[in-house]
């Protein structure tokens, strides 16, 4: 029960005032080589002692030195229409309604543009790891675009990107990695889990329904699941088994 109690609260901090649209704040490891562990629809992130926030058009850098005084030493100008932020080792991957691109934070105050890949309108929450970005792009909304689907990008040159498969689904949303296993939020049509042990080919596993999911953050076995009307918590089993564990509404 305390391990749950720790989750719940933790949760709250991730999701408190926010809604499908809203901007979600990762929670951190502030030190030198921390990173903030958030969602795919996050609008904030942190990484070697560095706060990265993005609003519709600017990557704003902020100096956590004095994490109780936080300092803005950088902004960049993206463009128009940014909606997100994920960060992976030295590098930020920013999802906008045209394009993701990918900033380098080897210098972490200076972040610098290292690639782009341009795409069809609409939103897009990225994951990624070293050779890997997957983004979802969805119709039916603000963004425009009239795509519904799982992208996935070749990014072992992250100054050219590749389009490598395209998956249909529903109306996607967030997603989450860990190890070999891909969680994509398909809104009303739930929670799809791919095999990507072939990184660049997503195999189908199975699909979680009973809630309309919108975000996803795995956590120490845990899925913490941002769904209509709450959050949801599932701990992962043997042989993808996902059972929920509870769930907290608005």
């Amino acid at each position: 029960m305390k391990k749950y109690i720790v989750v719940l609260s933790l949760m709250l901090t991730l999701f408190l005032g926010c809604s499908k649209d809203s901007s979600t704040v990762a929670p951190n490891n502030v030190g030198n080589t921390g990173t903030g562990k958030g969602g795919s629809l996050a609008r904030f992130t942190i990484a070697f002692n560095h706060l990265y926030v993005v609003d519709d058009e600017t990557l704003y850098t902020y100096s956590l030195a004095n994490s109780k005084a936080p300092v803005l030493v950088n902004s960049s100008y993206l463009g128009f229409n940014v909606e997100t932020i994920y960060p992976y080792k030295d590098k930020i991957f920013i999802g906008s309604q045209n394009a993701m691109y990918v900033y380098s934070i080897s210098n972490p105050a200076d972040p610098e543009k290292v690639g782009e890949a341009s795409h069809i309108r609409a939103c897009d929450p990225v994951v990624a790891d070293d050779d890997v970005a997957y983004v979802t792009v969805r119709s039916g909304s603000t963004c425009g675009g009239t795509i519904n689907a799982l992208l996935v990008y070749d990014i072992t040159s992250v100054f050219n990107p590749s389009l490598i498969k395209q998956v249909p689904l529903s109306n996607p949303w967030g997603l989450g990695m860990d190890d070999d296993r891909l969680y994509v939020c398909d809104g009303n049509d739930g929670l799809i889990v791919f095999d990507i042990s072939d990184k660049l080919a997503p195999v189908f596993i199975k699909k979680i329904t009973g809630d309309s999911f919108y975000d996803v953050i795995v956590l120490d076995k845990l899925l913490i699941c941002m769904i209509d009307g709450g959050t949801a918590i599932f701990e992962l089993g043997a042989n993808d088994q996902i059972n929920k564990l509870a769930t907290i509404t608005e």
